[in-house]
């Protein structure tokens, strides 16, 4: 970053970011490109679990530090509930307070650090019933939209990579599990 600044002094007159032949550029423009995938990717797939303090919360691991960018598509998206993001790998997370909004007005972001180890290994600790309920529903249609003969893996792990699955509650199919039986 600070040989680019030392570029843009040194020449202001250049487009600095279009020179993709200066190296220090052209990593920061690379960067600056999967940051924003990374937050795209992480505003569609971050999924909340709601618990039995009636709160939406999710668990997350960006390769990037990009709760403090996604935090405001949420505030905007859910302001009618409680909820919280919590970056596990690097130990501080985002919660927003609906009690704390206003009609005209959301609630600021309040940033997280403490949780209780054991909610973050075992989520399902503190799950509500509603939301063991939602999760076998989406787990059952899922299962039940999939058509054998079209199936194309590949094509499935470009839109859908496979380091998010784990926090995915489609993923989480649990073996022998009767809900999941095909309804056709």
């Amino acid at each position: 970053m600070f040989q680019v600044v030392k570029y843009a002094i040194d020449y202001p007159s250049r487009h600095i970011m279009e020179d993709l032949g200066n190296l220090n550029v052209l990593e920061l423009v690379q960067t600056v490109k999967s940051v924003g995938r990374e937050k795209h990717r992480m505003e569609a797939f971050v999924r909340f679990e709601h618990t039995t303090d009636d709160i939406y919360f999710a668990r997350v691991e960006p390769d990037f530090n990009v709760l403090p960018l996604i935090g405001e598509h949420f505030r905007q998206r859910y302001q009618d509930q409680h909820w919280a993001i919590y970056d596990l790998s690097r130990g501080y997370g985002i919660y927003y307070d609906k009690s704390q909004s206003s009609p005209s007005r959301p609630a600021t972001l309040q940033t997280i650090t403490d949780l209780d180890d054991t909610v973050l290994r075992n989520p399902a600790s503190i799950h509500s019933e509603d939301e063991q309920r939602y999760q076998k529903f989406w787990q059952g249609y899922f299962t039940n939209v999939n058509i054998k003969e079209r199936k194309n893996p590949r094509l499935h792990k470009q839109y859908l990579p496979q380091r998010y699955w784990k926090y995915l509650s489609e993923k989480q199919v649990l073996p022998n599990a009767e809900h999941l039986q095909k309804c056709r």
